[in-house]
């Protein structure tokens, strides 16, 4: 099989610490098992902690390292998701934290696929997080799976490889979290297949969460979640009336 094309893209949000990890991670794994490659950080112009100018750093002493600002008065990961995959290039198109709790070796399991499906989601097999954050996170899959109608068993992991013709066939909306579980509904609604891929996950060790309070507990804050819920009812509209009237 001969080697894909492939966009890697990395959201980012006071990520200063984990970037070098991250990019050198990417550049070693896209050097093996890519015939061209392009790595695309999108980073929220609110970072204070000069992730900005790491990944500029990084840039210049390798071409297929590209910056993407995303500008203030466009917040949310969901719309970060759909930066980069608006500006990606290739035809296969994966993306992932920056937090480096995946190791980006394990998107070796998903060449066998590439190709054969069209979009290859993984799942954490064992999560590493607070035990707080492991049960919100369940009570929302729970949520989105009865709203959306999506099947796969982790909804909000953010290791997923996607051919670009998904992308060019759904419009992504979401400027939320809840924009990992939209990508999987709306392809599942349009036909596409999907293939689940289990993979390692790891603890935090460099860098904050954003969308915690600080007081020990993990607990998201209240605008988050209000946000959450916003889009989830919209997402549901979406999916489910509109497709009951035909739209």
């Amino acid at each position: 099989m001969p080697k894909p094309d492939i966009t890697m893209f990395f959201p980012a949000y006071n990520e200063a610490e984990n970037m070098p990890k991250l990019l050198n991670s990417a550049v070693k794994v896209l050097n093996d098992v890519a015939n061209k490659y392009e790595i695309l950080v999108v980073v929220y112009e609110g970072s204070t902690d000069g992730t900005i100018n790491i990944v500029k750093k990084f840039a210049k002493k390798n071409k297929k390292i590209k910056l993407i600002i995303q500008p203030k008065e466009k917040k949310g990961i969901g719309y970060a998701k759909i930066l980069g995959f608006r500006n990606a290039k290739h035809p296969y198109i994966f993306y992932a934290d920056s937090d480096n709790q995946f190791d980006l070796n394990e998107f070796r399991k998903f060449l066998p696929y590439i190709g054969k499906y069209d979009i290859i989601a993984g799942y954490r097999i064992k999560r590493h997080d607070p035990k707080t954050r492991i049960f919100i996170s369940k009570i929302y899959n729970i949520m989105m799976r009865f709203i959306s109608g999506a099947k796969e068993k982790d909804l909000d992991c953010a290791f997923r490889l996607v051919s670009k013709r998904v992308i060019n066939s759904i419009d992504l909306t979401c400027t939320t979290g809840v924009a990992t579980t939209e990508l999987l509904a709306k392809a599942r609604k349009k036909g596409f297949k999907i293939k689940e891929i289990g993979v390692k996950h790891y603890p935090r060790i460099l860098g904050k969460p954003v969308f915690e309070w600080e007081i020990g507990l993990n607990l998201p804050k209240p605008k988050v979640v209000l946000d959450i819920l916003k889009e989830a009812f919209k997402l549901w509209f979406d999916i489910r009336i509109r497709r009951i009237r035909g739209n």
